[in-house]
């Protein structure tokens, strides 16, 4: 799969719609999304030096085979095509690299604003929080040993995925209660 191809398909799967409706939105401004109008005219950019590049493959397929054919006066011209395709190559990937490191800014401006601690901590439980701990409870009455890593794959286990902060969080009230009885 050529590059263009795959960044096309990797800018279709990150925005889950078909190039054409991104292009549509994008030329509305109708998307809301600040990466869009760079992404799509970074891939139109892409797409233009591809074209490029295979044209200069082609040009230097034509020279090589006259020059296999006897015409050795084209070997200047033989490694001045294949200069040109090399340089096209990385131009290529280098746009290519742009356009995928604009996708991990959008994918980083969709996380949210990471949050300052507050000044008056949480007195009750999350939401959620004590069903968690239920499973959480009879997770580490099965382990051997209460660690982190075994309390997350006793709860992937049973289906319940947690973040890391707030697995730290339930591994403390675990190791609480234990210390209390």
């Amino acid at each position: 799969m050529s590059t263009v191809i795959y960044t096309r398909h990797l800018v279709e799967h990150r925005y889950g719609r078909p190039l054409e409706d991104l292009r549509r939105d994008g030329a509305h401004d109708g998307s809301g999304d600040p990466v869009l109008p760079i992404v799509l005219r970074r891939l139109g950019g892409l797409a233009e030096t591809n074209a490029h590049a295979r044209a200069a493959r082609r040009n230097l397929d034509a020279v090589w085979q006259r020059c296999r054919s006897g015409e050795h006066a084209l070997d200047d011209l033989v490694l001045r095509y294949a200069a040109e395709v090399v340089d096209l190559e990385r131009q290529e990937q280098s746009e290519a690299e742009a356009v995928w490191d604009l996708l991990d800014v959008r994918l980083l401006l969709d996380q949210p604003a990471a949050r300052r601690p507050s000044t008056a901590r949480r007195t009750g439980p999350a939401p959620g929080d004590e069903d968690l701990m239920a499973v959480a409870r009879q997770v580490a009455a099965r382990l051997p040993r209460l660690n982190r890593e075994a309390l997350r794959q006793g709860l992937r286990a049973r289906g319940v995925h947690v973040s890391n902060r707030r697995l730290g969080t339930v591994l403390q009230r675990l190791r609480a209660e234990r210390d209390l009885h």
